[in-house]
């Protein structure tokens, strides 16, 4: 829809109210289902209600149009990007790049412990810290950096618009250190399906990405982590020592590069690894 909007040199706005008449007609002349869209603007109340929460949270939306829809989005995902994004917060962080830490939602002490040093260790090294804020290792990461005064990007597969005035984010918020992103409805249920999508965006927004645990060959994380494997949309890292399930040797069998923990004890500079490691694309992050 939102090119044939444009086409007709229009725009979202245009349809709603009174005078939203001929572009409804132009749409339908265009081959749009008219009684579908009409139904579909009738919810007038519905919409207003939407549109009164989402101002109070200054909730922006971002279509794939606009100039600060994230290049990277279109750049890797292409025809699967998102059509819009839901965003509260600033838009730079979308563009910035950053190192994505992703794990299982039930997990040890070992691997929660090691999530917020490392997360700790980007933020004095000012490196976003890009996560999808569930339960566990996501929201271990967030919560982390921003605690070390550190940025942080989330992708929600849900409940953004709660999300936005949790206590944990507010005054994170306030000071442009957290922004959070949905390609979901902003009070959508959480679904398996939303999930799988978000980490995609998780995956190509980043300029690498860590995983914490995965559980083998089940679960969000693993799959997320083997689709971006397949697609090469970033460099994978996993973290490896003695306890860490199975699901995370197996990744690194399917070409994820090791990572011992044991390296985050010399004050790990994170750019330098990467820019070292040929297999993790010997490139300049971040």
């Amino acid at each position: 829809m939102l090119v044939a909007l444009k086409a007709i040199e229009s725009e979202v706005a245009s349809l709603i109210g009174e005078g939203g008449l001929p572009t409804l007609e132009g749409l339908a002349a265009a081959g749009w289902d008219r009684e579908r869209l009409s139904l579909l603007l009738a919810r007038e109340a519905e919409l207003d209600r939407a549109i009164e929460l989402w101002a109070q949270i200054e909730l922006k939306v971002i279509c794939c149009l606009d100039e600060e829809y994230p290049a990277r989005l279109r750049e890797r995902l292409r025809t699967a990007a998102p059509p819009v994004l839901f965003v509260v917060g600033s838009g730079e962080l979308l563009a910035r790049g950053g190192l994505a830490i992703v794990g299982s939602r039930n997990t040890d002490e070992a691997a929660l412990k090691f999530t917020a040093e490392l997360a700790s260790l980007c933020a004095e090294q000012d490196v976003t810290v890009i996560s999808g804020g569930a339960r566990g290792v996501d929201q271990t990461a967030m919560l982390a950096t921003l605690e070390a005064n550190g940025s942080a990007l989330g992708i929600l597969a849900d409940s953004l618009a709660r999300e936005a005035v949790s206590e944990k984010y507010a005054v994170h918020l306030d000071r442009g250190h957290v922004t959070l992103a949905s390609s979901c409805s902003p009070e959508a249920p959480f679904s398996v399906g939303n999930a799988m999508s978000r980490n995609k965006l998780i995956y190509a927004l980043s300029d690498a990405a860590l995983v914490v645990s995965a559980e083998a060959q089940t679960g969000g994380t693993w799959h997320g982590a083997v689709e971006n494997l397949k697609q090469k949309w970033t460099p994978l890292i996993v973290r490896r020592d003695d306890s860490t399930p199975r699901g995370n040797d197996l990744l690194i069998r399917r070409g994820g590069i090791a990572f011992d923990p044991e390296e985050l004890n010399s004050k790990l500079d994170i750019r330098a690894w990467f820019a070292a490691r040929p297999d993790a694309g010997g490139l300049s992050l971040f």
